[in-house]
This record gives C-alpha cells, sequence and structure tokens, in this order.
C-alpha cells in the first residue's frame, strides 16, 4: 500500500458540458433557452417546435442549434443528456415519458402534468431508472422565497398559521385552461415550501364571467397538519397584476410582494399596546399597532438561473434538485382537487 488515497474515475459529465434538447419554444421557452444557453458548463444542442416562426426566431439568435419540427431525432441522438419540456400541459407526459425511456434527465415546465397519475407516473419512470426529474416552479428560487422560510424559525417569526396569497393579471388571449392551472402553481409550491407540513385537503369556487366553459377566478384553500392554512386568489379579471404573499405566523407577520421594485419583503414583528395599564401610569397618549419592521436585503439572484443550475448541479451530483419530482407531484394533486372540489361546488376534496 503506497498510502494514496484513490479517487473515483469522473464521470463523462463531471468532464465535459451537458448537452440538452429543448421541446417547445413558446410564451416561456424563449427565457429557458436563453438561461440553458448562458450558464457556464450546458449547451442547447436541439430545439423542436411545431411551429416555423418558433424554430426561425431561435436559429437567428442561437445559429448553432440543431432546429427540428420533431423531437424524435433529439431523443435519439446519444450526445444529449437532458431534455427541457415547454410545452403545453397536455403534452408534458408523453413527451417527459418519452424522454425518460430513452435515458435523458428531463426539466418539466410547471406544472409537471395534467393529472396526479401522469405525475406519479413520470416520478415512478426518473426513480426507476436513476434519472434527474426537475420540474420548473421557479419561484422555489427566489430570494424572497429563501428569507420568508429562514423567517419561520422559533428564533424570529416561529411557525406559520395561515397565508394568504393574491395572483392577478389580465387573462391570457385564448386560454385552453382554467385558470387554477394557468395560475395557480406557483402559489401552491410557495403553499408547500412555507407551511412546513404536508397537506390534508383542498376546496375550492370558481367563477366565470365572459368565459363560457373556464373558470377565469378561483378562490383555494389548502389545509395543512398542524393547523396551517393557505388561501390562495388567482383571476384573470384585474387590470392590475397583483404578486402578494402574506404570512402570518406566531410571533408576527411576513408580507412578500413581487411587483414592488424595491423592499419586496418586509417582517413585522408585534407592537406593544400602551393602552394597557395606562390609567395607572397617567398615561395620556395611548398607541396599539404594529412593532419592528424588518426589510432584509435580497440577493440580486435570477431565481430562473438559479434554478437551471441546480438541475444541472442535480445531473451531475446524481441527486434529484430542490424542485424534484416529489413537489412537482403534490402540486398537481392540490390543482386537481381543486378542480374537483370548484366542480362540485365547494366540496371539500382530502388527500389519501
Amino acid at each position: 500500500m503506497n498510502g494514496k488515497k484513490k479517487h473515483s474515475p469522473r464521470t463523462s459529465l463531471e468532464r465535459r458540458e451537458v448537452l440538452l434538447a429543448q421541446i417547445g419554444c413558446g410564451y416561456w421557452g424563449p427565457n429557458l433557452l436563453r438561461v440553458f444557453q448562458e450558464i457556464p458548463g450546458s449547451k442547447v444542442k436541439w430545439l423542436c417546435d411545431l411551429k416555423p416562426g418558433r424554430r426561425a426566431w431561435a436559429l437567428e439568435r442561437y445559429p448553432h442549434l440543431k432546429a427540428s419540427e420533431s423531437a424524435e431525432a433529439a431523443l435519439r441522438d446519444p450526445e444529449v443528456d437532458a431534455v427541457i419540456v415547454a410545452t403545453e400541459v397536455v403534452t408534458h407526459f408523453p413527451i417527459a415519458r418519452a424522454a425518460l425511456k430513452a435515458g435523458k434527465h428531463v426539466f418539466i415546465e410547471k406544472p409537471m402534468a395534467h393529472s396526479s397519475a401522469e405525475a406519479r407516473e413520470l416520478a415512478r419512470l426518473a426513480a426507476q431508472k436513476k434519472l434527474c426529474l426537475g420540474v420548473g416552479h421557479v419561484f422555489l428560487y427566489h430570494p424572497a422565497v429563501k428569507v420568508l422560510q429562514e423567517s419561520l424559525v422559533p428564533s424570529k417569526l416561529g411557525r406559520p398559521l395561515y397565508m394568504d396569497m393574491v395572483r392577478v393579471n389580465p387573462g391570457p388571449p385564448e386560454p385552453k385552461h382554467d385558470v387554477i392551472w394557468d395560475m395557480a402553481p406557483h402559489d401552491a409550491a410557495l403553499a408547500l415550501a412555507l407551511a412546513g407540513s404536508r397537506p390534508l385537503s383542498v376546496r375550492a369556487t370558481g367563477r366565470r364571467y365572459l368565459q363560457e366553459r373556464l373558470d377565469e377566478a378561483a378562490f383555494i384553500e389548502i389545509a395543512f397538519t398542524r393547523g396551517v392554512v393557505a388561501r390562495i386568489h388567482v383571476s384573470w379579471l384585474s387590470s392590475r397584476r397583483i404578486r402578494r404573499v402574506e404570512v402570518y405566523a406566531e410571533k408576527g407577520s411576513a408580507f412578500y410582494d413581487d411587483v414592488e421594485p424595491f423592499e419586496k419583503v418586509r417582517l413585522v414583528f408585534p407592537g406593544k399596546d400602551t393602552r394597557v395599564g395606562a390609567a395607572a401610569r397617567g398615561k395620556k397618549t395611548l398607541y396599539y399597532g404594529a412593532g419592528d419592521i424588518s426589510i432584509p436585503a435580497l440577493l440580486p439572484d435570477e431565481p430562473l438561473r438559479k434554478e437551471a443550475m441546480d438541475f444541472l448541479d442535480a445531473i451531475r451530483a446524481k441527486r434529484q434538485p430542490l424542485s424534484g419530482p416529489e413537489i412537482g407531484v403534490r402540486v398537481v394533486e392540490i390543482l386537481e382537487a381543486a378542480c374537483r372540489s370548484a366542480a362540485g361546488g365547494g366540496k371539500t376534496i382530502p388527500f389519501k
């Protein structure tokens, strides 16, 4: 024995850049294409989209791309390590399943699938083949959300009691899915991340005003263990864009406004009630209100870049990313239960 420590050989992925194929380049696809191209050690080799205009747009900006209408050649390419799925949600399952069966790691835009059965099947297949499966819940990587999570500890605000979340804006011109599937995935993921416990049940109501087939406004309530409740309001009917999260905890409150350009997060601690015992002290000025307010500084990180880097790091480390199959499945279960509840007039849907 020479006493030297043996080092295991590095895998091919550790030695070279990760090569990706992106399927879909619609609303959010250009952002994914940009960020995966910019990260050192990552390169998108294929761009597949049914629409010629989208392929032409991508080739103008990234001439090295192999552009194709079909994804079959990209999935057969032995150099492709991972596939980005940025298509309509109803197509997530067949595309992601084909990619996993081809031995590719997969990143899917949110929501993970259009049913909990599909989402669970993708999670099972990824585990069986020991592949990385990321889901695009980008707000989980927002520095403001990290501050909220770090504030919900006994030394600060304590455990959460309930949450109010609002996400409203003008709706899409030709929606294919109702407002729950379109807008609630972000807040469902945030509620799971902040609650610190597992969901027990969901109930929801939906409203249709201008659309005959689709709910344009919805009100969702998620009950968690330990008595935590998350209430989510999503709507296409506002002329304003609102992105607000309020968390009420044992020792104070946290407020996150993503539309605010500065001071996105405020932590408010309990104040003193000078009315109590005021007469005995001869006090004439009475005061009751909030206590100290803390405005944490947020790191200037782009959440989408952090999300993409986490996915790439997870591939190399042979682990699942922060926004992986577990939370991806849970979000789809919540959306599915919320739609069932809304269709049933607000009936409570328990989780198994």
